[in-house]
């Protein structure tokens, strides 16, 4: 398995860092059991006299939850300070793709006019799901790992679903890969909490796999579902199950 400290991508992340232009906000999307080592990494070239304890560097969240709101006040409160150490501050937010709404707005004004003395490091492994509305105001580094493959999301707007559709209806592209579709859509919901979304995908790929309807067929009835929520067209869906 190769060092994760030779990985391409988070050599150029440090390069950066070492060159003074890593970003005030920062945001890094990489495989969770990196995430302390991209920590210590960049700590290590910003701060003076790194070290674990070190006082300028303030983490918010764990690797199992992302901070509450009262956690991000505190963290907008205590990053104003001036540096104990050195001429810099570091604010780590952990889990960041796991922010709820009211903790992720919380953030908005020190996302966008972080202190001058400061660095926002938003740590995630999907940035899919980080709130757009911080995610407009990070630059965004993502970190791959060979060993794993993130699940494909379902398209997000009417333009995405006639490409997709567009796809689905050729010939070359049989109903095992619309079933691949599917089942990578239903995980990507489920990570993301969307559990409604995630039940109707389920009973497409329950359809999609008794290969008892036809492909324009199929890929019809998954845009009519998924588009428009799936709330009005349960019925359709469950006669064609059972059918």
């Amino acid at each position: 398995m190769p060092d994760f400290a030779s990985n391409v991508e988070y050599q150029e992340l440090l390069r950066q860092t070492k060159a003074g232009k890593l970003t005030q906000s920062q945001a890094i999307t990489a495989p969770l059991k990196y995430h302390a080592e991209i920590i210590e990494g960049i700590a290590s070239v910003i701060l003076e006299n790194y070290r674990p304890s070190h006082p300028d560097m303030l983490i918010i969240g764990t690797s199992e939850k992302p901070p509450t709101i009262e956690n991000c006040r505190w963290l907008i409160d205590s990053i104003a300070m001036k540096p104990l150490e050195g001429k810099k501050r570091i604010a780590v937010i952990m889990n960041a793709d796991k922010l709820n709404k009211s903790a992720g707005n919380s953030l908005l004004k020190l996302t966008e006019e972080p202190p001058s003395h400061a660095y926002i490091l938003f740590l995630m492994e999907d940035e899919r799901l980080f709130l757009p509305t911080l995610r407009s105001r990070v630059q965004l580094t993502t970190i791959t790992s060979d060993e794993e493959i993130r699940p494909a999301i379902m398209p997000q707007d009417p333009q995405e679903w006639v490409d997709w559709l567009t796809e689905a209806r050729k010939s070359t592209l049989d109903d095992e890969k619309i079933l691949s579709d599917i089942t990578s859509w239903e995980e990507y919901e489920q990570k993301r909490g969307n559990l409604e979304a995630a039940e109707i995908l389920e009973k497409l790929r329950q359809i999609a796999q008794r290969k008892n309807i036809s492909i324009p067929m199929l890929s019809d009835l998954i845009m009519l579902m998924l588009m428009d929520g799936g709330n009005e067209n349960e019925d359709i869906l469950n006669n064609i199950r059972k059918a």
